[in-house]
């Protein structure tokens, strides 16, 4: 799966962005704060994360944990997903599908998510995760569904 150019999606408007640029700070005590995640960028229907690497998000045999990737893909699924609003809404994700493609190794790792099909209560998403390196190799692809309340 390859990323989409994030030209495609609209820029937000001024107040969703800001809404946006604090999600993830490290004064707020978020699950995306303890792994380590950063918004790089959000756009309507769109977000990439970025995960420095370190030591603790390995498993015994050495990579990266699976369940770190897992929750890579889904949380850049919730901006791309709420960004779409222009009011905060809650939505959780329902399903979800991750194939491990590759080990990353010790590189930071960056994650696209867009809305593939947006409906009044349930939202469609596509992720992936790439190495940020010059190999910038496919490490996992996602497709989840949000349920909107």
């Amino acid at each position: 799966m390859t990323l989409p150019d994030p030209g495609r999606f609209d820029s937000l408007d001024p107040d969703r962005a800001d809404l946006w640029a604090r999600y993830g700070r490290p004064d707020r005590p978020l699950f995306v704060n303890l792994v380590g995640l950063r918004i790089a960028e959000v756009r309507v229907d769109y977000c990439r994360l970025v995960l420095p690497f370190r030591n603790e998000l390995l498993q015994s045999g050495g990579a990266v944990h699976g369940g770190v990737v897992a929750t890579l893909i889904d949380t850049a699924c919730v901006p791309a997903v709420g960004s779409g609003f222009t009011e905060a809404r809650p939505y959780s994700t329902i399903d979800m599908h991750v194939q491990f493609q590759g080990n990353p190794g010790t590189s930071d790792l960056v994650a696209a998510a867009w809305v593939t099909r947006r409906g009044r209560s349930i939202v469609f998403c596509d992720a992936a995760v790439v190495t940020d390196d010059e190999r910038a190799a496919t490490v996992a692809s996602g497709r989840l569904t949000f349920k909107v309340s």
